[in-house]
């Protein structure tokens, strides 16, 4: 059933903290099953984009829930890598000699959970994106951030 796409993440929060669906945003990464190819939130090519405000700051929450397989995440602006402050790991708040900012790409394997607070200096577009395929010059999942 895993593979076939039955799976789906669960957030835990803090008590008194709220979930804010417009600047908590969530990226499952699954696997296909049928030809071993990864999904992000059931996708393999692309998701709806996601708007942020210049100076705001986002959570952005990376889950590899696939039966295997890492998975190669990015975030670009142009050809230039992003950076972004890394939060969690696996769940569990990072100390703050390790919450740093640090540049936009994410290894991740099956069962790792990973948070990254990302704070757009100024407008424009970025991707998020992720190779699908054994094949890094194959087909890519991506996902827009257009900063206002």
């Amino acid at each position: 059933q895993l593979t076939s796409g039955l799976y789906g993440p669960i957030v835990v929060l803090e008590p008194g903290r709220k979930f804010d669906a417009r600047t908590d945003h969530l990226e499952v990464v699954g696997w296909d099953g049928l030809e071993g190819n990864l999904l992000f939130n059931g996708d393999s090519v692309a998701s709806p984009p996601i708007e942020m405000g210049a100076g705001e700051p986002h959570r952005l929450r990376f889950v590899n829930i696939g039966a295997a397989g890492p998975a190669i995440i990015s975030l670009s602006r142009d050809t230039i890598v992003a950076e972004w402050r890394a939060l969690a790991k696996d769940g569990a708040d990072l100390p703050v000699e390790q919450a740093r900012l640090r540049k936009a790409r994410l290894f991740i394997v099956a069962g790792e959970t990973y948070d990254f607070e990302f704070t757009p200096p100024q407008a424009g577009e970025y991707r998020l994106w992720a190779p699908t395929t054994r094949d890094p010059k194959g087909p890519r999942w991506s996902r827009r951030i257009i900063v206002h």
